[in-house]
């Protein structure tokens, strides 16, 4: 078992679209107005290609670890993921019928195989399309996994596990089901540390057969799950 491991559910979305995708069309609050709406999707989309890890404007916000470095960016023409995870409406102030802030929040894989990656936050004023104070960055932040993160979970382990090999031998892959459960990590453990991307992902064809398996996406580790 994992101590100190919380259950999160995580956001959900597929397809794609050949300008910002649907996946990530789909995380955008269904209140905006079409002129907000048009703002936001502006500064999406100038955001949607990093062109560093760490954000060159962004100030470092809580709990740091010493045996990761920061401050030194990965050699040029190092490819740099990132996956947009949630967008949070703000509380309106007093005296403002509806809020113009939002607060974007991206994950980016270290690419450094191991290492964690960071969570980038920018808040934005969908009145104007632009962004409001000082990009933050951290560590620890605990933000749900994208599709693209669980489909990378799923095909390490449909690679990884044997009972898994085994549950799908002589079956459609369409006859196998999976559902998940986002895990965070409190504790350093045998295979997780804070700070890792971790699932729980249960694989079954019917109530008779079920298997269970952790994949740590950070690490790269695929492990067997209990019921």
């Amino acid at each position: 078992m994992y101590p100190k491991t919380l259950l999160v559910f995580a956001i959900v979305a597929t397809g794609s679209s050949t300008a910002l995708r649907a996946a990530d069309k789909d995380l955008l609050p269904p209140q905006l107005k079409k002129e907000q709406r048009e703002n936001l999707l502006s500064f999406l989309l100038k955001h949607e290609k990093p062109d560093r890890f760490v954000p060159a404007d962004a100030k470092l916000v809580g709990t740091q670890r010493s045996d990761v470095d920061l401050t030194k960016e990965p050699p040029p023409k190092t490819a740099i993921k990132q996956y947009m995870v949630q967008i949070i409406t703000h509380r309106p102030v007093p005296g403002q019928e509806e809020p113009n802030q939002f607060d974007v929040y991206y994950y980016r894989p270290n690419p450094e195989k191991g290492k964690p990656g960071i969570t980038v936050k920018h808040t934005v004023d969908v009145s104007t399309g632009k962004k409001v104070g000082q990009t933050e960055v951290s560590l620890n932040a605990h933000t749900p996994v994208s599709q693209d993160e669980l489909t990378e979970a799923v095909a390490l382990a449909r690679e990884n596990s044997a009972a898994l090999k085994e549950l799908h031998k002589g079956r459609d892959e369409k006859a196998v089901h999976w559902e998940y459960l986002q895990l965070m990590i409190q504790r350093k453990n045998e295979t997780s540390e804070p700070g890792d991307r971790v699932v729980r992902l249960v694989f079954s064809v019917d109530a008779t057969a079920a298997v269970v398996v952790i994949v740590n996406l950070t690490k790269g580790v695929v492990t067997a799950g209990k019921m």
